[in-house]
């Protein structure tokens, strides 16, 4: 095995509700649009081209969301990968007590989580987090490890299904960027993104076909 391809899942309904009103989702159970699922039908039908991609095995996190992302995939993929059994290790970043909740709501009930800057970063910080809730290092280290468990029994490619921030994530810990440039990482819906383990044994992200 020498590539890891990541997709985030499709379109949720949450991405969508954040065009209009912000609303801290994590691990908060939202499905996928309309939009979404064509999204991963999309990323199914690219990810099916044999010439491109050998996909062995696909594992997805817990949440519903990667779930059905990963299941439309699977349609298109032939001839069928070992399905891994969904790891809580790829999960989206933990917001805690805040999940499924507006930042209106939570910031008039947590004042300090908008004004104290020691504070105000926990979306998306390798430091800060919320109560009951994840930052990004401890998120890394999952990851990570997850990634470690599945790596020996693969044997071509590894489709990994999660999401903005585990990606992120993973990216990181692979490649060895720096944290300022972890966070920067555009990781949009249901577009793969491809990591390559080069001859020196290093892993680097590289373009999807």
């Amino acid at each position: 095995m020498t590539r890891i391809i990541l997709l985030r899942h499709g379109q949720s309904v949450i991405n969508a509700t954040q065009q209009t009103q912000s609303v801290f989702c994590g691990q908060f159970d939202t499905p996928l649009t309309e939009p979404g699922r064509q999204q991963a039908q999309s990323a199914g039908r690219q990810l099916s081209d044999r010439r491109l991609y050998r996909i062995s095995h696909v594992v997805s996190s817990q949440l519903p969301r990667a779930v059905e992302t990963l299941q439309l995939v699977l349609q298109w993929l032939s001839p069928a990968p070992t399905r891994l059994a969904g790891h809580a290790g790829f999960n989206e970043r933990s917001l805690g007590i805040f999940e499924g909740r507006s930042e209106q709501e939570v910031f008039e009930e947590y004042p300090q989580y908008r004004d104290d800057p020691e504070l105000r970063n926990f979306r998306a910080d390798f430091q800060q987090r919320v109560p009951g809730g994840e930052n990004l290092r401890e998120v890394q280290q999952r990851t990570m490890r997850a990634l470690t468990e599945i790596l020996p029994f693969v044997s071509e490619d590894l489709l990994i299904v999660a999401h903005c921030q585990s990606i992120r994530c993973l990216i990181a810990g692979l490649t060895g960027c720096d944290e300022a440039t972890a966070l920067q990482l555009h990781v949009p819906n249901a577009e793969p993104l491809l990591l390559e383990l080069t001859p020196a044994g290093c892993w680097k992200q590289t373009d999807a076909a």
